[in-house]
């Protein structure tokens, strides 16, 4: 069910793209999404901007993740997942992350505070860890592809922080596609993330994000390959902020 937040985060590129001013999100943006596993129908997904916050003296972004399974599909495993993420509005890097995952039996909540100043991540267990320079949650990462000049063809690198680990994640733009929707037909720029050497991504097609081409790039479909089919999640609503 975590197909949103396999995701990326950004710092180094092999070409240069620029960030645009001014982002293209703001509070009050929502968007809600369909989940589906195959044919069957499993829940709902969304993602809000939902205000400015003083965090950690740094100001934010405070953008709010919500998964949560259906009723049928609850009969046989449960999810309420609530991942919380402030984003320095000025780098877009992550400042403090929070996640509550509620999934069946298991159960589990933390946080984890980064320090861009030294570098460092201070988690709720205690344990600090380095990070790289302007590092990001897989949240933060979206938002921040979202401010990219990319088109089909390019290939960058991200960095990334994510449960007290480093990586670095190659994005191909392999394509345009037509994406249909309940709410119409978007052109989208296929991308496609693979994270070398570790497990969370299989293979180069293992998760896939399409974003519409246009000055908002809006993720409208997030698809993932698992052990047995694929899941995905769908936009069925769109709230553009204030």
């Amino acid at each position: 069910m975590r197909i949103v937040w396999g995701l990326i985060a950004v710092s180094a590129f092999v070409a240069p793209l620029c960030a645009r001013e001014p982002v293209p999100f703001s509070v009050g943006e929502k968007l809600v999404y369909a989940v589906e596993y195959g044919p069957i129908s499993a829940g709902t997904a969304t993602m809000e901007v939902s205000e400015i916050a003083e965090v950690n003296g740094r100001t934010c972004y405070h953008i709010v993740s919500l998964e949560s399974t259906n009723d049928f599909f609850s009969r046989f495993f449960k999810i309420r997942d609530r991942y919380d993420s402030y984003i320095d509005t000025t780098s877009l890097a992550t400042v403090r992350f929070e996640k509550k995952i509620e999934e069946g039996k298991y159960r589990a909540e933390s946080h984890v505070d980064i320090y861009q100043d030294s570098l460092i991540a201070v988690y709720s267990d205690g344990d600090t860890v380095e990070v790289i320079p302007d590092a990001k949650d897989a949240i933060a990462t979206l938002y921040a592809v979202r401010t990219m000049d990319i088109s089909v063809g390019d290939t960058f690198y991200i960095s990334n922080h994510t449960d007290k680990d480093n990586y670095l994640l190659e994005i191909t733009v392999p394509r345009l596609l037509k994406v249909h929707t309940d709410l119409g037909v978007f052109e989208c720029l296929e991308v496609q993330p693979l994270i070398e050497g570790t497990k969370v991504f299989s293979g180069r097609k293992g998760l896939t994000v399409w974003f519409t081409n246009d000055e908002w790039k809006i993720p409208i479909l997030i698809r993932s390959k698992i052990m047995v089919g694929s899941i995905q999640a769908i936009v069925r609503e769109i709230e553009f902020g204030e």
